[in-house]
């Protein structure tokens, strides 16, 4: 029982310190984002968004995978 509460608070941290971790990348590096070249603003929002959107969707996934993981080794152990 205990080794259930302790691997959903891992995740729990491991979820919240990647979420806080993906929105400082999206502010310092995606936010600021300039194409070469490129002097439409709409196309420059439209990358923006893209981007922010698969760092998100990955983030999504990922989670998914862990606890899939997780939920089956729990399902075998007993």
């Amino acid at each position: 029982m205990t080794r259930r509460i302790l691997d959903f608070v891992f995740l729990l941290v491991f979820v919240w310190a990647c979420m806080i971790f993906g929105l400082w990348v999206i502010d310092s590096v995606i936010v600021p984002l300039q194409l070469p070249g490129v002097t439409n603003d709409t196309i420059i929002a439209i990358v923006k968004v893209g981007v922010s959107a698969t760092m998100v969707l990955i983030w999504l996934w990922l989670w998914r995978e862990i606890v899939k993981r997780m939920f089956w080794h729990i399902l075998r152990t007993q």
